[in-house]
């Protein structure tokens, strides 16, 4: 656990070899989180979408995340660490997968309009789902103003993917209390810069 935290240290710092040496220690780790979570998320239920995902990019995705904010995670242990990256993959995976279907969704908007009614025939009116998406758009771009820690707190509270006891373990957090608190008052800030958005 020693050398462990010291090639955190030493990574955070910008140290090449124990950036290096994380890097190799923990791309089996998330290789399989992402083959896992892409199985579940793409081949089980979106088979569409396969052919526009690599495991190998979301990897290099993840770590580019990671090690990008890596000051941010104030765990101690490799299993910290492990589910701190888990959360990462996740949050990735489905970023893309909105990604992908927003952009499924504006080729649709092309269509003619007698098909697009056709189309959404029963559904919401396409005015609230364009106010929807641009909601979602300042929320995503205020989001995008915290550093990764925060950003995977937020985005755990809201989606209710895990609970604070779990938070406090894969985010470093000293007690579910602390990640309670943190959580708060990322909240508190998210919701004044959506304000002055």
């Amino acid at each position: 656990m020693q050398r462990f935290q010291e090639q955190l240290k030493g990574a955070a710092a910008g140290d090449e070899v124990a950036l290096n040496t994380l890097f190799e220690r923990f791309y089996p780790v998330v290789q399989t989180m992402v083959h896992r979570r892409l199985a579940i998320e793409l081949r089980a239920k979106r088979p569409w979408l396969l052919a526009r995902f690599s495991t190998g990019d979301v990897v290099q995705e993840v770590f580019r995340s990671a090690l990008r904010d890596l000051r941010a995670f104030s765990g101690n242990s490799e299993d910290a660490f492990a589910g701190y990256l888990a959360m990462i993959v996740r949050n990735r995976i489905v970023d893309s997968i909105r990604f992908h279907h927003a952009s499924q969704r504006d080729r649709r908007k092309a269509v003619d309009e007698n098909e697009a009614e056709l189309r959404v025939s029963g559904e919401e009116d396409p005015s609230d789902s364009m106010e929807f998406d641009e909601e979602v758009g300042r929320y995503r771009a205020a989001l995008e103003t915290f550093e990764e820690r925060e950003r995977l707190l937020l985005r755990a509270r809201f989606e209710k993917t895990h609970s604070f006891d779990a938070l406090a373990e894969a985010l470093g957090y000293s007690s579910p209390y602390a990640a309670r608190r943190a959580f708060f008052k990322a909240q508190a800030i998210l919701t004044q810069r959506l304000e002055h958005r």
